[in-house]
């Protein structure tokens, strides 16, 4: 990608090393800026399962200068605390983990991002979990999808928006699903 077509969430992505980003692999940030653009003072809480390294952590902390940015994952080496960042022991495909994770982060989540174990059925069952105990604006997104029909097939009754991305490499889990909550 041109670096003039980089957005300034490219940017902050790529600072942090966060595979988000198509200088690095995936093609999500330049969606998530055209989502999240106006609204980046505004949004409030972040969460996101799947730590990793936490550079993702730091990305969304960055690029909403006023939320509050939780993470999730099931290794306890992947557990810090940085501004406006905090994390969480759960794992996914635990009901009780997923509702002890809400009860402490509170059911006002403005985006929650699925950057998980990337398997089909626990992105699934995550949603299926996790939706009904979140408020009604939560944007829900499931990055590295592998088998989109098998999700949305399960998720059927959430409305959701399957965006077109530019390919790095053809990667089979090179694609996001957004889904509404109701």
């Amino acid at each position: 990608m041109e670096s003039s077509k980089l957005t300034p969430l490219c940017r902050i992505a790529y600072k942090y090393g966060t595979d988000k980003c198509p200088q690095i692999l995936h093609s999500y940030t330049p969606v998530y800026y055209q989502m999240f653009e106006r609204r980046k003072n505004t949004v409030k809480k972040v969460l996101e399962m799947g730590i990793g390294e936490g550079a993702s952590l730091k990305m969304w902390r960055d690029f909403f200068s006023n939320a509050m940015i939780y993470g999730a994952d099931i290794e306890p080496g992947t557990m810090f605390e940085d501004k406006r960042i905090k994390t969480y022991l759960a794992d996914e495909r635990e009901k009780e983990d997923i509702e002890n994770l809400v009860s402490q982060t509170g059911p006002d989540i403005d985006i929650f991002v699925d950057d998980a174990s990337h398997y089909w059925g626990h992105q699934a069952y995550l949603a299926k979990i996790i939706l009904p105990l979140l408020q009604k604006e939560v944007v829900y997104i499931i990055e590295d999808v592998g088998h989109p029909r098998h999700i949305l097939n399960e998720l059927k009754d959430y409305d959701y928006i399957y965006p077109a991305l530019p390919l790095k490499i053809e990667k089979p889990k090179n694609k996001l699903i957004i889904i509404k909550n109701k």
